[in-house]
C-alpha cells in the first residue's frame, strides 16, 4: 500500500483537483443562462391564433386565463367544430373530420406546436407577444 501512495506526486493531485473543478463550468454556464431565460418569460404573454383558410378568425390570451371556454366558428365549414380553453391550454374539442387528428392531438400550451385540422383547414398557433423575435424557444 505504501508504494501505491509513493506513486502518487503532489502536481498528480493538483491537477486532478483542477480538471474536476473545471468540469463544473459547463453546468454553471447554463444554470445562469436559464435563470435569464426564466426571468425574461415572465413578461411574454401567450396568445392562442385560430385560423381557417389564411384568414384569422380570432385571438385569445391564455397567459392568465383560468377556467374553462368553449367558441364555436361559423366561419369553418365542420359543424360543430368547437374550440376549448382550460386554463392555459388549448384544444380542438369536436370536429366531424374522417381522422380526428385535431382531436388527438390534445392541449397546446406553448408556442412551437400547433393544432391542425386539414380536411377543414384550421390551423391553432401559440404565439409569444411582447418576447424578441430572435429569442430561442427553450422547451424541457
Amino acid at each position: 500500500m505504501q508504494k501505491a501512495f509513493h506513486m502518487i506526486k503532489t502536481w498528480d493531485i493538483i491537477i486532478t483537483i483542477v480538471l474536476v473543478l473545471i468540469s463544473f463550468i459547463p453546468v454553471t454556464v447554463f444554470s445562469y443562462q436559464q435563470s435569464k431565460v426564466e426571468a425574461q418569460s415572465e413578461s411574454i404573454e401567450y396568445v392562442a391564433v385560430i385560423s381557417s383558410k389564411n384568414q384569422e378568425l380570432e385571438r385569445i390570451t391564455l397567459t392568465g386565463h383560468k377556467g374553462t371556454e368553449t367558441f364555436n366558428f361559423p366561419e369553418i365549414e365542420c359543424n360543430p367544430n368547437v374550440v376549448e380553453v382550460k386554463d392555459e391550454k388549448i384544444r380542438i374539442q369536436s370536429s366531424t373530420c374522417p381522422e380526428q387528428i385535431c382531436i388527438k392531438t390534445g392541449y397546446i400550451s406553448e408556442p412551437g406546436p400547433a393544432v391542425v385540422c386539414l380536411p377543414h383547414m384550421v390551423i391553432i398557433t401559440i404565439e409569444a407577444v411582447g418576447s424578441h423575435p430572435d429569442d430561442p424557444i427553450i422547451s424541457t
